[in-house]
Parts: C-alpha cells; structure tokens; sequence
C-alpha cells in the first residue's frame, strides 16, 4: 500500500506538469482595415447636415420665440357736418398718435362730398387712435376691428428660414470641394432655388412685422350738401341744386334712351312700312 500511494502521487505530479494549450493553437482572428472609407457622393453630407440644423432650430429655447404677432385694422364711416374742418381735425389726431395717412381718395357728386383715407398708426396707439376718430361724431354708420393673429406662422417660417441659412452655409462648403464642372453646376444650382427661398421667407417676415407694428385704419367720412338732408344749405341753393339734378335726370333719360337706338330704329321702318302699306291700301279700295 505504501509503494501503491507513492505511484499514484507520481502520476498525479507528471500530470499537473503538463498544462493543457489547446486555446494556443488557435489562430488570431484578422485584424479590421482601419482606415477603409466607403466611397461618398459630393452631396451626400448635405442631408445628415439639414437634419442636425432642423433639430438644432427645433430645440431652441423658450426665450427666442418672438413677442405675439396680431395685425389689426379697423373700418369706420361717418358723416361730418363741415368737411374742411373734419378734414384738419383728423390729420391733427393721425399726427398726434405717431402715424401717417398712407392714401387719401376725395370724390364728390354735387350732393355730397366724400373722402376716403387709408391711415397708419403704431399698434399701441391703434385703440385710442380709433376713439378719437369717433368721439363727437353725430352720426356713425360703420365701425369694425379685426384682428388676425400670425405668432403660428411667424414662428415657423422664421424656423424654416434659419435651416435654409444653415444649408446654405453646407452647400457654399460643399462648393469649395468640387472637382469639375458638372459638380459646381449641381451645387449652385441647388444654392439657388435655397436663396430663392430664403429671400421669399425674409419678405414674408418683414411684411408681418410691418403689419403688426403698424396698424391700418380705413376712415371713410362725407358731409351731404343736397335735398332733404338737415346739414344742406339754405332755400335758393337747394332748389338751384334741385333743378341741377332734374336736368341731369332728363340727359340721363336721354342717354339711356339712345342706348336702344337699334329697336328705335326698328319701330321706325315698321312704322313707315305699315303707314305706306295702309296708304296703298287705301289708294286701291278708291
């Protein structure tokens, strides 16, 4: 038993002396190329580009959203009783609340004489600009304020407008790269119709922010000079006014009546015609 332990012991020894090195052999797996690079369009970084601006634009924080957009106008139509001095009163308002008179149209008929203004006031101003005008006005026909809110629309045009810029910026870098002709074609062909756009967006920008910094009011006042009206003139006048009137009722009359010259015409041949032919009736019976 003791010989038979010591083998045994041997055995074990000669067998840990001998470490197993299969994982060894094993050859090493191929190394990667590292600096292998698939083959990319002169286009290609553009759209990676368009969507990095889009999500930069996007994610801008609160503080850069631009004040409420809202264009106001307002409709007002009135009579006055003396046209001259109501004229000099509201250019006096006008001046007074910052604004100007964009258009002016004066037209009369021989009864009544009419102007028409298109004004422009700061938008601040746009409210007592607007009860000035009215205050002390004995009669007042029409009055209405809209208002159209553009913060939506604003908002997202400028949006788009600023990855437009940002694209631009890609292309003009992008040119910088071309290598022939046809590749600079391509690129300026498409830094075009992107100006184009920009230039579109900044129009329209600049258009809400004058309509929304001034407002527009379209005044409309009349003093009537003829008839039956209480702010007329005295007797004589009025009935010179009355006759005037009649008589430009009779040559209206007559200008209508000569509009149908073609039936007249025909009335008249028919008329001729049945007269000759009674005519010659007549002859024959005798």
């Amino acid at each position: 038993m003791k010989y038979l332990t010591l083998v045994s012991a041997f055995c074990i020894l000669v067998a840990c002396s001998h470490p197993n090195t299969p994982a060894a052999s094993i050859a090493p797996a191929p190394a990667a190329v590292e600096n292998e690079t698939a083959p990319a369009g002169l286009m290609a970084p553009v759209e990676d580009a368009v969507v990095s601006d889009a999500k930069m634009v996007t994610e801008q924080p609160a503080a850069d959203v631009p004040d409420q957009k809202i264009i106001r106008t307002a409709r007002i139509v009135y009579s006055v009783e003396d046209f001259s001095v109501a004229k000099k009163r509201i250019a006096g308002i006008v001046s007074k609340s910052g604004g100007f008179i964009l258009a002016e149209t004066q037209h009369g008929d021989g009864t009544q004489i009419r102007n028409q203004l298109d004004i422009k006031v700061p938008a601040k101003a746009f409210d007592s600009c607007v009860e000035s005008l009215t205050s002390g006005v004995s009669r007042l026909d029409e009055k209405s304020i809209n208002s159209q809110d553009v913060t939506t629309e604003y908002v997202d045009l400028d949006a788009r407008m600023k990855t437009r810029v940002a694209t631009e910026q890609r292309y003009l870098e992008i040119l910088k790269q071309a290598h022939n002709v046809k590749e600079v074609l391509e690129v300026e062909a498409q830094l075009k119709s992107i100006r184009e756009e920009i230039e579109a967006a900044k129009g329209r920008l600049q258009y809400m922010d004058r309509q929304a910094s001034y407002s527009t009011i379209h005044l409309e006042y009349y003093q009537v000079l003829a008839l039956s009206s209480p702010e007329a003139p005295g007797f004589f006048p009025r009935a010179w006014l009355a006759l005037h009137e009649g008589w430009n009722n009779v040559l209206g009359l007559l200008i209508d009546g000569m509009s149908w010259w073609p039936l007249i015409l025909v009335a008249v041949f028919l008329f001729i015609f049945i007269r000759r032919r009674r005519r010659k009736n007549k002859a024959l019976a005798a």
